[in-house]
């Protein structure tokens, strides 16, 4: 269950990043409180359906798009596409080293 929660937790942080939204301003917009929003993210607490709902109004998604990235999206262009055949070229043992060096890259530095 703690897969699911971080997943949905990576995929809110990931949409409000895109829409250049703070979580303070997130919190704001869905009627949730920062607390409730920066666990969320963190992967230590799971989200009611009320929660999920007014999130994925918050980020004009549907529902289920707060459960997955999704690859085909526009937004992300060809660079995600280029890099996400370069990961799946790999071996277990260096993705996992790849997952280790990208969770010291995008530790967070005072940003939320």
């Amino acid at each position: 269950m703690s897969d699911l929660r971080k997943t949905f937790g990576l995929c809110v942080r990931a949409l409000r990043r895109r829409q250049n939204l703070t979580q303070e301003a997130l919190a704001e917009i869905s009627g949730l409180s920062l607390d409730m929003i920066a666990k969320i993210e963190g992967g230590s607490s799971g989200a009611s359906f009320n929660t999920i709902e007014h999130l994925s109004q918050a980020l004009s998604v549907e529902p289920a798009g707060l459960f997955k990235i999704d690859i085909d999206d526009r937004r992300f262009g060809s660079e995600l596409n280029n890099l996400f055949a370069r990961l799946a070229a790999l071996s277990d043992d260096d993705l996992i080293w790849v997952k280790q060096l990208l969770d010291v890259a995008l530790r967070p530095r005072g940003r939320r």
